[in-house]
């Protein structure tokens, strides 16, 4: 089958996991890229020997382009996406989905209507070390999950944010260290779980009050169907970017994945499992998921088969994530109107 031809919209840091891994690919190329700033659009192009543009209106028109990777800021999301699909794309988006889950809602239903692909790059779930927990549970042999913790903590400073005037803003970014850096981590003790609820939240600014008016730390107590807690922290006043740390308790086993080291406990046997080797593109605390996660895709894509991680799927982290917003009573308080982000989509 002839590859997919594909546009990546927006050339900020991100979008290098991506053009790397659409690099290795038989089943997927490259050919546009797209960025309001026309600078960013020309270097990228330049350098993936693409053509560049700086409308994505007018790119989601073009009939030779079969899919979009949206590597935009959080509050293009959705209007992005749902144009794409009623343009007839494919659409992989980068996370969040959209700004909360009420936007999610509305991508997923386009994708139902258009029968077009859509999937958000959770692309931890690809890490070796999320994929052989995964299927220790599955397997059974870990007994009934019994709770949890996860820990996130990493360094995003006030330079972080005056680069890019969309962080750290509730109309544009949605939230800051719980809705961008560790949603990844929110989705992985949610899919390992096998589904959770917010019992308490609450999100602070420590370091960076006089910067964002979003939170640069989130805790939240979070429990299953039979009331089973997970304790989840994450903070970006960390000095480092520490490896994320995931334990989880089962009834015959215990599960300890630090960055890309997973420890195995059973009644039988403790065993320390490193898949540091593997982990060969992007940060060590992020993991390498984008490629395997780019190659799924388009390789489910051509068999005709639904996406590994569909909306609906992605649309449960979402609605995780909106009730430790709303959960929080805290000043830094999410306001009602966070979704009612600027209407420039250029």
């Amino acid at each position: 089958m002839n590859p997919f031809n594909v546009a990546v919209i927006g050339c900020g840091a991100i979008s290098g996991n991506h053009f790397h891994a659409l690099e290795k690919l038989d089943t997927a190329r490259l050919t546009a890229v797209c960025d309001i700033n026309a600078e960013k659009a020309n270097a990228a192009a330049d350098a993936q020997h693409v053509r560049a543009c700086t409308d994505w209106q007018a790119l989601i028109q073009d009939p030779g382009i079969d899919a979009v990777h949206l590597c935009v800021p959080h509050w293009l999301h959705r209007p992005m996406a749902v144009a794409a699909l009623r343009a007839g794309k494919h659409v992989l988006c980068e996370k969040p989905m959209g700004m909360n889950a009420d936007e999610a809602a509305q991508m997923a239903a386009a994708a139902r209507e258009t029968g077009k692909a859509l999937t958000v790059c959770f692309q931890n779930r690809y890490n070796p070390a999320s994929r052989r927990m995964k299927a220790l549970i599955d397997s059974g042999a870990l007994g009934a999950f019994l709770g949890g913790s996860a820990f996130v903590v990493w360094n995003r400073g006030e330079q972080y944010y005056q680069n890019c005037d969309w962080r750290g803003r509730w109309r544009t970014e949605g939230g800051s260290v719980l809705i961008n850096q560790a949603i990844h981590t929110l989705d992985l003790i949610n899919w390992l779980s096998g589904g959770l609820r917010v019992t308490h939240g609450r999100m602070s600014a420590h370091r960076l009050a006089q910067t964002i008016e979003t939170e640069d730390t989130c805790e939240l107590l979070l429990s299953d169907a039979a009331g089973h807690r997970c304790l989840f922290y994450a903070s970006n006043c960390g000095v480092n970017n520490l490896p994320v740390q995931l334990h989880l308790t089962f009834e015959q086993g215990e599960l300890h994945m630090d960055g890309s080291r997973l420890t195995v406990k059973t009644p039988d046997m403790t065993a320390l499992e490193d898949y540091s080797a593997q982990v060969k593109v992007g940060k060590d605390y992020w993991g390498s998921g984008h490629g395997p996660f780019i190659e799924d895709f388009y390789r489910r894509l051509q068999a005709g088969e639904a996406p590994a991680i569909p909306p609906e799927d992605a649309l449960r982290t979402m609605r995780l994530m909106d009730e430790a917003y709303r959960a929080d009573t805290s000043e830094r308080r999410r306001p009602d109107n966070e979704c009612d982000p600027p209407s420039r989509t250029e």
